[in-house]
C-alpha cells in the first residue's frame, strides 16, 4: 500500500512535469510513462521541450525521491530515454477502446535510450541530439550497439540546458552571416524611431515566415538605438515556455529593474524599489504588489490579497505608469519578439503596454510569424512591415558571404538558391548541413565542394519549421497540398482537379487559401492554370508527411491521368510517368516508360538520358525473370555504357556494368545485345579510359557478333566503333578503308543506328575520315569532309556531333596555320558544348579554345583554358583519349611563356600516357616533349624523343606531322651552332608545309627564312 502510493505520486510528478511543457502523456508501460512533443511545433521545438521536460522531471523527481528517504527510509530511481523522428499514431484496442499510441522505430529507439541509461540519467539518440546540442550540455557517450539497429549509433547524456534560448541566440554564438538585402526594413524602422523622438509614439510589427529574418533586423536595429544612446529592453517567447505563465512579460520586468539570477530577494527588492521610486513616488504603495509579481515577496509587508482580475489591473497600469514615466524623460525602445509564442497571459500585458499616450517618445518593436492577430493591431499607431524573403542579389551576397568563391562551388548558389526560395535561414542551416555531412570542406567564407552533388538533403531545423507550418492548415488545405505535393514541383490544375476526391468549389477554395498562405502560386494562366511551391523544400516536406501506401495511390491516379490528358505527347511525359509508376510501386510499367524516357532524351539530354537507363537496369531485378526481361536489362547497361563514355563514367561501374550486362545477355540468348555490351563497352575503355588495345578488341568483337545477327543497323553501328578505335591507333589506312566499307552498307539516313551507338553513324564517317586524312597531311579533303560534317550535323539535329565537327575544323586551322579558323570554330565549339553541359564535349572545346588563345599570344588564357580541359575530364572521368593533346598543348603555352619547368612536366606527362595507352593519334605529344628538352638544353633526350616521333609518324602514316618536326630539328641544330643543319631543316620544313597546302606555316616560316638571311 505505501508503495501504491508512491507509485500514485511518482506518476503525478512525471504528468504534470510533461503536461508543463505542453507534452502529451501517451501511454504506461510496465517501467514507467511514455510522452510525446510534436506538432504543430517544429522538430527542434519538440526535441528542445521534451530535455527541458527531463531537466525539470530529474529536479522534482530528486526532491520527492530525497523526501522520501528522510521520510520512510524508501528510495527510488529514475531513467529516461529521449529521440526525435516522425510517428505513426492509430488506434489500439477494440471499437469500445479509441486509446491511440505511436508506433514504429522512432518510440522504439526512445525505449532503447531507456534501458541503456544509467539511473538518474536521460539518454539521447543522435537524432535528439542533432536538434538540442547548441541549447544544452550533452556528454558524448560514443557509438553503442543498439538492439535493431544495423549500424553501432551515437548516444549522449543530457547534463543541463545551456545558454541559448531561441535560434536566434544560437546564430549569434556561431557568428553572425552578413547582413544583406534589409535597406527598406531598416529605413522604415528609422522613420518610425524619429517620429517617436519628436512625441509620437510608435508600434511597428515585423511580420514574416519563420526564417525570413525577422530577428535579425530587430537585433541590427536595436544595435543602432543602443548606440545612439537610447535606452532599450527586450524579450521574447520562447516555444517551450508557452505554457509557463508571464515568463516572457517577467523576464522583461527583470531586465527593467536590473535584476539578475545572481541576485538575493533583498536585493531585487532594493531595485525593484530604486528603479519606481526614481520613476514616481506614487508608485511606493504598489511595491508589494510588484514584489510579489516578480517572485520576491516582501515578508514584513506581504502584497494584499485581490481578486485576480483586480490584481491584473493594478498590474497593467503599473506597467503603463512606468513607461509614461520613463517616455517623459528620454526615448524608451522595447523589443518584444516571437510574439506567437507568448503564453495568454503574457498575451494579455501587450495591449497596455502598446496603450501609448500621445506625447510619449516610445517605440515598441514587435515581431511575429502571419499566424498571429490580436486586436491592438487595429490601432492607428500600429504599423506593420511584411518581410520578404532576400532578392537576387541579396542572396549572392549573403552565399558568397558563407561559401566563399572557390572555383569548385559554381553551380553551388543557384542550387541553394531554388532550393531554399530566399529565405536566409534555409540557406544557412542548408550550407552548415552541407558543411556537416562533408559535402563542402574548408572553413566559413572559404569553402570549396569535396565531393559531387546528388541531392541537397533537408536539415531537420528546416523540415520542422515547414511540416510546422503545414500541420497548421485545415484537413481539406493540407489534404489538397499533400495531393499536389505528390504531383510534383508544378502542377497543372486540371490533373489536381482529376486526382482529388473534392467536389471543385472545395479544391478551388483550398487553392485559394494555399496561395494566400504563401504555400503556393500560379505560375501560368495560359493554355491552362498551373500551379507552383513557392518553395521546393515545402513541397518535399508535404510530400513526407503522408504514409507511403497512400503516396503510392495518388501517384498511380496520377499517372493514369496524365497518360490520358496528353496523350498526343507521350514522349515528352514519359520521364514524367516513370516516375509516378515507379513511386506507385508498379516497376513493371515503370520501367517501360524509363526505357522511352531514355529514348526520347537521347541526344539531346546525355545525362537525363543514362539517368533513366540506369532505372531501366535496376528495376529489372524487381519484375519476374523472362527473355525479354533479361534482354531489356543487358540493352540498358549497353546503353549506360554508350551514354557513360560522353558524360563520365568510372572505370569500376564500367566494368561492372559490362559484366553485369553481358551476364543477362548470355542468360537471354542474345547476341545483338552482346555485341551492342562490347562496342559500348569498347567506347568507354578507349574514348572515356584512352585504353586504345581494349577499344580495339572490344570494338572487332562487337563487329564479329553483329555479323552473326541480320541487324544491318547494328552491323553499321559496332563497324563504327571499330571505325573510331582505329583512328586512336593511329591506323589511318585502315580507317580509310573501313569509312568506305561503312559508307557502302548504311543507307543515307542519319538516324539509321543511333539507336546503338547513342550517335550517327553516317555522320561519323567524315568524321573519322577527316580526321585520318588530317594526319596524312592531305589537308583539303579533310576540310571539305569537316564541312560536309558541320553542315549535315546542324541539319539533322545532333548538337554533340556538331561540337565534334567545330572542334575537328579548329584542328585543321591549328594543323594547317588558319589562325581565323581555329579561333572562329574553337569559340563556337565552347558555347555549342556549354549548352550542351556533357563532360567530353565540353573538354574537348576548352582544349581547343585553349589552341586559340595560345596562337593570339594569350598565354595566361590558355594555360586557364587548357587545365579546365584537364579539370573537366578528371571531374567526369571521361576524355581520356584526348589527354595527351591537351597536355601537348599546355606544354606549349609554357614554353611559350618561358616556363621550361612546368613545360617540360607536362610534355612528359603526355608522352608518358599516350605510350602507356597506346594513343598514337597525337605525335603532338611527343614533338612537345622533344620541344620542351630542346628549350631545357637536354640534347641527348631531345634526339632520342624526335627520333620515338618521326618512328610514331612512320608507323602511323601522319605526314602532317612531318614538318612541325622537322622545325624543331631546326630548332635544336640552332641551340648546337650548326648553321647549315638549321638551313636545311628550315627548307624541309618549308616545303612541306607548301606541298600540304599549310598556308599559314607557309607564310610564317618563310617571313622567319627572310628575317635569318
Amino acid at each position: 500500500e505505501e508503495w501504491h502510493a508512491v507509485l500514485d505520486r511518482f506518476f503525478q510528478i512525471m504528468t504534470d512535469g510533461v503536461h508543463r511543457f505542453e507534452g502529451t502523456v501517451n501511454q504506461y508501460t510496465g517501467d514507467g510513462l511514455m510522452a510525446l512533443f510534436g506538432a504543430p511545433i517544429t522538430h527542434e521545438d519538440h526535441a528542445r521541450r521534451a530535455c527541458y521536460s527531463a531537466l525539470y522531471l530529474s529536479d522534482e523527481l530528486r526532491r520527492y525521491a530525497n523526501e522520501l528517504r528522510m521520510s520512510k527510509g524508501l528510495s527510488f530511481s529514475v531513467r529516461m530515454g529521449l529521440n526525435s523522428g516522425d510517428v505513426v499514431v492509430g488506434k489500439i484496442g477494440d471499437d469500445l477502446r479509441m486509446d491511440y499510441t505511436a508506433q514504429g522505430q522512432t518510440v522504439g529507439l526512445a525505449a532503447r535510450m531507456e534501458q541503456l541509461a544509467e539511473p538518474g540519467s536521460a539518454y539521447l539518440t543522435e537524432h535528439c541530439a542533432n536538434l538540442v546540442k547548441e541549447y544544452f550540455q550533452l556528454e558524448d557517450l560514443g557509438r553503442l550497439e543498439i538492439r535493431g539497429i544495423n549500424e553501432p549509433m551515437s548516444v549522449f547524456e543530457l547534463k543541463a540546458a545551456d545558454g541559448a534560448m531561441t535560434r536566434f541566440d544560437v546564430s549569434r554564438a556561431r557568428g553572425f552571416s552578413r547582413f544583406v538585402g534589409r535597406i527598406d526594413e531598416m529605413q522604415a524602422l528609422g522613420a518610425a524611431l524619429a517620429r517617436a523622438e519628436q512625441g509620437q509614439p510608435q508600434v511597428m510589427g515585423i511580420v514574416g515566415e519563420p526564417g525570413v529574418g525577422k530577428s535579425r533586423v530587430c537585433f541590427e536595429f536595436m544595435e543602432l538605438c543602443r548606440a545612439r544612446g537610447f535606452m532599450t529592453y527586450e524579450t521574447s517567447g520562447v516555444a517551450h515556455g508557452k505554457s509557463v505563465p508571464l515568463l516572457p512579460i517577467l523576464r522583461l520586468f527583470r531586465a527593467f529593474f536590473g535584476i539578475t539570477e545572481q541576485d538575493s530577494d533583498a536585493t531585487a527588492r532594493e531595485r525593484i524599489a530604486g528603479r519606481l521610486l526614481l520613476l514616481d513616488e506614487r508608485f511606493r504603495e504598489m511595491l508589494p504588489l510588484m514584489f510579489d509579481f516578480l517572485g520576491v515577496p516582501d515578508p514584513d509587508n506581504p502584497a494584499p490579497r485581490l481578486d485576480p482580475e483586480v490584481r491584473q489591473r493594478q498590474l497593467f497600469a503599473i506597467v503603463a505608469g512606468v513607461l509614461q514615466a520613463r517616455s517623459g524623460r528620454e526615448t524608451t525602445v522595447v523589443l518584444l519578439e516571437d510574439l506567437h509564442w507568448f503564453d495568454g497571459a503574457s498575451d494579455a500585458f501587450i495591449e497596455p503596454l502598446l496603450d501609448l499616450p500621445p506625447g510619449s517618445r516610445n517605440f515598441v518593436v514587435v515581431n511575429f510569424r502571419p499566424e498571429y492577430h490580436a486586436g491592438w493591431m487595429e490601432k492607428s499607431s500600429y504599423q506593420q512591415v511584411p518581410l520578404q524573403p532576400l532578392g537576387a542579389t541579396a542572396i549572392t551576397e549573403l552565399l558568397t558571404d558563407l561559401l566563399g568563391d572557390d572555383a569548385s562551388l559554381a553551380r553551388l548558389p543557384e542550387l541553394v538558391r531554388e532550393r531554399t526560395g530566399g529565405n536566409p535561414f534555409f540557406i544557412e542551416e542548408v550550407v552548415l548541413s552541407l558543411a556537416e555531412s562533408g559535402v563542402l570542406e574548408g572553413e566559413r567564407g572559404a569553402y570549396r565542394l569535396a565531393r559531387p552533388i546528388e541531392e541537397v538533403g533537408i536539415p531537420p531545423t528546416v523540415q520542422g519549421i515547414l511540416g510546422a507550418r503545414i500541420d497548421r492548415l485545415t484537413e481539406r488545405d493540407k489534404g489538397v497540398l499533400q495531393t499536389a505535393s505528390v504531383i510534383g514541383k508544378k502542377f497543372p490544375e486540371t490533373v489536381l482537379h482529376r486526382v482529388t476526391d473534392l467536389p471543385a468549389e472545395e479544391v478551388a477554395a483550398a487553392m485559394r487559401a494555399l496561395e494566400g498562405g504563401d504555400f503556393v502560386f500560379k505560375e501560368a494562366l495560359y493554355p491552362e492554370v498551373e500551379y507552383a511551391f513557392k518553395h521546393p523544400l515545402t513541397q518535399a516536406v508535404a510530400y513526407d508527411t503522408q504514409l507511403r501506401e497512400r503516396r503510392g495511390k495518388i501517384h498511380a491516379q496520377v499517372a493514369s491521368v496524365v497518360e490520358e490528358l496528353f496523350g498526343e505527347k507521350l514522349d515528352e511525359q514519359a520521364a514524367l510517368l516513370a516516375y509516378h509508376w515507379e513511386q506507385a510501386d508498379e516497376p513493371g510499367t515503370a520501367v517501360r516508360w524509363h526505357r522511352r524516357a531514355a529514348e526520347w532524351a537521347g541526344l539531346n539530354d546525355a545525362s537525363e538520358a543514362h539517368r533513366h537507363w540506369e532505372r531501366v537496369r535496376d528495376l529489372v531485378s524487381e519484375i519476374p525473370e523472362n527473355p525479354e526481361i533479361l534482354e531489356l536489362g543487358a540493352r540498358a547497361c549497353s546503353q549506360i555504357l554508350s551514354l557513360g563514355w560522353r558524360i563520365g563514367e568510372s572505370e569500376e561501374d564500367a566494368a561492372a556494368n559490362f559484366e553485369r550486362g553481358k551476364a543477362l545477355a548470355e542468360r537471354s540468348g542474345s547476341i545483338a545485345t552482346l555485341a551492342e555490351l562490347n562496342g559500348s563497352y569498347a567506347a568507354i575503355r578507349g574514348l572515356n579510359l584512352g585504353y586504345v588495345p581494349d577499344y580495339l578488341a572490344h570494338a572487332d568483337e562487337a563487329t564479329r557478333l553483329a555479323d552473326q545477327t541480320n541487324d544491318a543497323a547494328l552491323q553499321c553501328a559496332e563497324r563504327a566503333y571499330r571505325m573510331f578505335a582505329n583512328i586512336f591507333a593511329g591506323n589511318h589506312p585502315e580507317v580509310l578503308a573501313l569509312t568506305d566499307e561503312l559508307a557502302g552498307r548504311i543507307p543515307d539516313d542519319p538516324n539509321f543506328g543511333v539507336e546503338f551507338t547513342g550517335f550517327s553513324p553516317l555522320l561519323g564517317i567524315p568524321c573519322a575520315r577527316g580526321w585520318s586524312l588530317l594526319s596524312m597531311g592531305r589537308f583539303d579533303e579533310a576540310l571539305e569532309g569537316a564541312e560536309e560534317m558541320l553542315r549535315a550535323t546542324a541539319a539533322h539535329g545532333f548538337p554533340e556531333m556538331e561540337v565534334w565537327a567545330r572542334v575537328f575544323m579548329a584542328w585543321v586551322g591549328e594543323i594547317k596555320g588558319d589562325n581565323d579558323l581555329l579561333r572562329s570554330h574553337s569559340h563556337a565549339a565552347l558555347d555549342a558544348a556549354e549548352k550542351l553541359g556533357a563532360g567530353f564535349v565540353r573538354l574537348m572545346a576548352y582544349s581547343a579554345i585553349g589552341a586559340a588563345h595560345m596562337v593570339d599570344g594569350e598565354l595566361d588564357a590558355a594555360i586557364e583554358a587548357l587545365e579546365d580541359s584537364l579539370r573537366i575530364a578528371g571531374e567526369t572521368r571521361s576524355g581520356g583519349c584526348w589527354t595527351p593533346l591537351t597536355l601537348g598543348f599546355l606544354a606549349e603555352a609554357h614554353l611559350r611563356q618561358g616556363s621550361i619547368a612546368p613545360a617540360l612536366e607536362r610534355a612528359q606527362e603526355a608522352v608518358s600516357f599516350a605510350s602507356a595507352h597506346a594513343l598514337r593519334l597525337f605525335p603532338r605529344a611527343w614533338l612537345a616533349l622533344a620541344r620542351a628538352q630542346i628549350r631545357s638544353d637536354l640534347t641527348a633526350e631531345a634526339l632520342e624523343t624526335l627520333k620515338e616521333a618521326q618512328q610514331v609518324i612512320d608507323d602511323t602514316s601522319s605526314a602532317g606531322y612531318q614538318p612541325r618536326l622537322w622545325e624543331y630539328r631546326a630548332e635544336l641544330a640552332q641551340r648546337q651552332g650548326d648553321a647549315d643543319a638549321h638551313a636545311h631543316a628550315m627548307r624541309e620544313a618549308l616545303r612541306l608545309y607548301r606541298e600540304l597546302g599549310a598556308t599559314g606555316h607557309t607564310e610564317r616560316l618563310t617571313q622567319s627564312l627572310n628575317e635569318t638571311s
